[in-house]
């Protein structure tokens, strides 16, 4: 456990951009160097906007950067649990001091980013218990530790259009995930934040190289979601682009970073799977598997 000031030399230099920067409680001292991405939004996210919360914090771990979010139920606790499945580095910086659990369910949560390579970040003082403006102060912490912000899916009232303003205000680069084309609620604010002109989330790969991120695609040679079997009598370029393709649909520029294969060839054996009835598109170049 470490306590540490903003004069303290150990203190993240990051952090002297804000206003009043904190006194900090950390259960372990904070990486320095690696790029930190913070993945934000709702409590009450729509499932794929769970899933891709996980699977965007596991690739950017694997990736070599760092994962901060709040430690809040939903997208937080997704992009936490993604960054600790890829064995990787995860602040989780929470708007108590360290003496309040909250919200109490996470307490498990806490106690494994604590012993993992990543850390808890109090930037309250120990006895300090959940408070909205408190919230409010921790969105600016977490974003002035991160090089850029992603809202994965944010309503008109919620707490990640905070850490939004945070990026604008910090001059964080921030990325917003469009509303899904099947959701039909749920997704106001973050239709907000690109109408002022953040950057549109489109794939992880794109986000990673974006943000120099291992090279944006050599770290995740694994697929990310559970695959389905493929069936039988496929060429290997099409079994490599089944085995990259979990349960939700996936970008092509995904597609080409998880099965490894160039993009023409990646294109071909797609072509060849759609009108096999294995593989579907869908909008803005997504594609699923079907049924078979």
């Amino acid at each position: 456990m470490a306590r540490m000031t903003p004069d303290d030399s150990s203190y993240p230099a990051a952090l002297k951009a804000l206003a009043s920067p904190p006194d900090l409680t950390t259960s372990r001292d904070l990486p320095v160097g690696p790029t930190a991405i913070a993945i934000v939004g709702t409590r009450e996210p729509i499932p794929e906007a769970r899933e891709l919360a996980y699977e965007l914090g596991r690739a950017v771990a694997a990736a070599g950067a760092v994962v901060v979010s709040g430690g809040a139920v939903g997208i937080d606790r997704a992009a936490h649990e993604g960054a600790l499945a890829a064995d990787g580095v995860t602040l989780a910086v929470v708007g108590t001091g360290k003496d309040h659990v909250f919200p109490a369910e996470h307490a498990d949560l806490y106690e494994r980013i604590a012993a993992s390579r990543g850390a808890m970040v109090w930037p309250f003082p120990d006895d300090r218990g959940p408070r909205t403006a408190g919230f409010l102060r921790r969105n600016g912490v977490l974003v002035a530790l991160s090089s850029a912000v992603v809202v994965v899916q944010a309503g008109k009232r919620s707490g990640a259009l905070n850490a939004a303003s945070w990026a604008r205000r910090l001059g964080r680069t921030l990325w917003v995930v469009p509303q899904a084309p099947w959701a039909a609620a749920g997704f106001e604010g973050s239709l907000g934040e690109l109408a002022r002109g953040a950057r549109p989330f489109t794939s992880i790969a794109k986000l990673l190289r974006a943000e120099g991120i291992g090279e944006g695609r050599s770290q995740l040679s694994l697929p990310l979601g559970a695959p389905k079997p493929p069936p039988a009598g496929l060429s290997s370029a099409e079994i490599a682009v089944l085995s990259a393709m979990g349960p939700r649909p996936r970008h092509l520029d995904d597609l080409e970073t998880l099965s490894g294969l160039p993009l023409a060839e990646l294109q071909t054996a797609l072509l060849t799977l759609t009108l096999e009835n294995v593989v579907e598109e869908g909008p803005l170049g997504f594609f699923s598997r079907t049924g078979k």
